[in-house]
C-alpha cells in the first residue's frame, strides 16, 4: 500500500475508533478494576440499550432522517410492559407487545415524515412529547416496580457463559447487518438516503419504505425497552429521556452524517462503545452523572472537529 492509498484508508476510519483505543488505555491506567469481570459485565449491561438505539438511529440517518423520540419511546414501551406484567400477561406476550408497540411508534414517525411531509426534526420532536406524555399519564408520574423472575432474566440472566443482554445485542447486530447489506429493504434504505426522488421514479413505494425504516428503528426501541425495564426491575416514564441524544452522538462520532446520508453500523457500534467507556471512566473518577453529560457533549464536538480536519 503506497502513501496515497494509506492516507485514503486512514480517512475512512472514524474518530470513534481512535477515541475508543485511547479511552481503553486511559481507563486501564486510571483503575485497576476496569478489566475485572464485574466491571466488564456492567459495561455490557450499560452498553446494550445505547448500542441498540444507536443501530436504530443509524438506519434512520442513512435514510436522511433523524429520530428524537427513541428515548421517550423506550420509556413508553417500558411502562406498557410493566402494566402488562402486573396485569397478568406472560413473558412471550409482553415481548410481543413491546416490539409491536415500538414498531407502531416508529412507523407513526415515518408516516408523518414521508406522507404528511413534516421535517424529521418536527415529527420526532412532537412524538417525543406524545410518548413522554402517555407514559406520564399511565404511571401518574411514578414508577412501576417489581417483576417476575422470568422477566428479570432478560437483563440479569446468562446463556452460554454470556450475559443475556449481550446475546440480545449480538442478535440485533447480526439482524441489522443482514437487513442492510443482504436484503432489498437495505438497498432501499441506501437508495432513499442517496436520492429518494430517483427511488420513486423507478416505481418503488418510497413513502411506505421510508415509514417502514422508522418502523424498524422503533422495533429496536421496543427491544431496548425490554432490556432497560428488566435491568431496573421497574418502569419509569422518564427513564429513557436523553438516550436519543447519546444514540445520535454515537452515530455521528461513528462517521455517519445525516446531511450526506452516509456511514455504516460498525462505526456506530464504535461510537456507542466510546460513550459507554467514557461514562464508565468518569464514574470511576467519581464524576456526577449530570457532569458526565457535559463530557459526552464535549467528546461529540471534538470528534466532529477531528473528522472535519481529517477531511481537509
Amino acid at each position: 500500500m503506497d502513501r496515497k492509498e494509506f492516507k485514503k484508508a486512514f480517512k475512512k476510519i472514524p474518530a470513534a475508533v481512535f477515541a475508543l483505543v485511547f479511552l481503553l488505555i486511559a481507563c486501564s491506567i486510571i483503575s485497576e478494576h476496569f478489566w475485572t469481570g464485574e466491571n466488564l459485565f456492567n459495561l455490557g449491561l450499560q452498553g446494550t440499550v445505547l448500542t441498540i438505539l444507536a443501530l436504530a438511529q443509524t438506519l434512520v440517518i442513512l435514510a436522511e432522517g433523524i429520530d428524537l423520540s427513541s428515548g421517550p419511546l423506550v420509556s413508553f414501551c417500558g411502562v406498557v410492559v410493566a402494566v402488562s406484567l402486573h396485569g397478568g400477561l406472560g413473558l412471550p406476550e409482553v415481548i410481543f407487545i413491546s416490539i409491536v408497540l415500538g414498531t407502531a411508534g416508529g412507523f407513526l414517525n415515518g408516516f408523518l415524515i414521508a406522507k404528511v411531509k413534516l421535517p424529521p426534526f418536527v415529527a420526532t420532536f412532537g412524538n417525543m412529547g406524545v410518548f413522554t406524555g402517555l407514559a406520564l399519564v399511565m404511571t401518574k408520574g411514578g414508577s412501576i416496580p417489581g417483576f417476575p423472575e422470568s422477566f428479570r432474566f432478560i437483563a440479569g440472566g446468562s446463556l452460554w457463559g454470556l450475559p443475556f443482554p449481550v446475546i440480545i445485542l449480538i442478535f440485533v447486530i447480526l439482524f441489522n447487518h443482514v437487513l442492510l447489506y443482504h436484503t432489498t429493504f437495505g438497498t432501499y434504505i441506501f437508495g432513499i438516503g442517496g436520492n429518494q426522488e430517483a427511488v420513486h421514479l423507478v416505481g418503488v413505494n418510497d413513502i411506505f419504505f421510508k415509514s417502514a425504516i422508522y418502523g424498524v428503528a422503533g422495533s429496536y426501541a421496543g427491544v431496548a425497552a425490554l432490556v432497560m425495564t428488566s435491568r431496573l426491575n421497574a418502569a419509569h416514564p422518564l427513564v429513557g429521556f436523553g438516550l436519543e441524544f447519546e444514540a445520535i452522538a454515537s452515530v455521528i462520532v461513528g462517521g455517519c452524517s445525516w446531511t450526506l446520508a452516509n456511514g455504516n453500523p460498525w462505526g456506530s457500534l464504535a461510537g456507542a462503545a466510546t460513550i459507554v467507556v467514557l461514562q464508565n471512566g468518569l464514574s470511576v473518577l467519581g464524576v456526577p452523572p449530570a457532569v458526565q453529560v457535559v463530557g459526552v457533549g464535549a467528546y461529540l464536538i471534538l470528534a466532529v472537529v477531528y473528522d472535519s480536519l481529517k477531511g481537509d
